[in-house]
């Protein structure tokens, strides 16, 4: 058993790297695993450290992965072969077994980002929101004298910038949510362009249902696959039926934290393919951000 040290752990909260850190918190007598030990799984599947045998090592992979979608922490008790056993909730009998190791899961992830694109008058209550809810918030817009600090005392950070520009200068990971609510489709549809096959958990636009079908008609038309567009939320939000910024800006940021936990709340989004499933977004407000 080969684990990661303290210091290598520390060095990666202070990068911002996201990995599961996954310790032994019991182990049977019979397992040569020491009670402590820990390794670290990203992502993509690698990992530093060794726990156990090459068995046990890819089960902890694979259930490395479950954890850091769920971004909660739990503790799982597998075989020394890599048989899962189940988890701390599930198990009536909480002594350890001979030949058995239980292992804590921990998600160490960055702060979920929220980017909002556009800074007009629902762009200013979604910041607000995000910033509660603890997401690190950047709002991106053209026009200088709409994304100020005066607008926007919560955002982590400004941009000012053509869309396009400010979008490639960002980085997009799975812990990146996009909001699109800017002035006008020809906005939408250049900033979709660049997001649309990006690694983003989440891209919603605003918008009725006759400005998402002119942004999606013509992305299809100039070559975005149709399955990318199908994973844009739009119309955007929860179906709250609000019509005041402030209203749409709360299903907005509900919708987000529906995908975030998985939850089951209904979307005004339909996965569109096409103009069939549509949901009209009901509110006049909602086609110009």
């Amino acid at each position: 058993m080969t684990g990661i040290g303290v210091a290598r752990i520390l060095s990666l909260l202070d990068a911002r790297t996201p990995f599961c850190l996954v310790t032994v918190v019991a182990s049977g007598s019979d397992s040569a695993l020491h009670v402590g030990g820990k390794i670290a799984v990203f992502p993509d599947g690698t990992s530093e450290g060794r726990v156990g045998s090459d068995r046990l090592t890819r089960a902890i992979l694979d259930v490395s992965q479950r954890f850091l979608g769920a971004e909660e922490p739990g503790q799982v008790r597998f075989t020394v072969d890599g048989a899962e056993l189940g988890n701390r909730r599930r198990m009536r009998d909480r002594e350890v077994v001979p030949d058995t190791v239980e292992l804590l899961f921990e998600p160490c992830l960055p702060p979920p980002r929220l980017v909002i694109v556009g800074a007009g008058h629902i762009a200013v209550p979604l910041c607000a929101l995000g910033a509660v809810l603890d997401y690190e918030v950047t709002v991106i817009d053209d026009r200088a004298r709409f994304a100020t600090r005066e607008r926007f005392p919560a955002a982590h950070a400004l941009l000012v910038d053509d869309f396009s520009r400010a979008i490639e200068s960002l980085e997009i990971t799975p812990w990146t949510y996009l909001v699109l609510v800017t002035r006008g489709h020809e906005h939408d549809e250049a900033t979709l362009q660049r997001v649309a096959g990006s690694s983003a958990r989440y891209i919603g636009m605003i918008g009725s249902k006759r400005r998402v079908l002119v942004v999606f008609d013509r992305l299809k038309r100039a070559g975005v696959d149709e399955t990318l567009l199908s994973k844009v939320y739009a119309p955007i939000g929860l179906d709250l039926g609000g019509r005041a910024p402030t209203e749409i800006a709360l299903a907005i940021m509900a919708e987000i934290v529906n995908v975030r936990r998985r939850g089951g709340a209904k979307s005004l989004a339909r996965f569109i393919h096409s103009e069939v499933g549509l949901a009209d977004s009901g509110s006049d407000v909602a086609d110009e951000a």
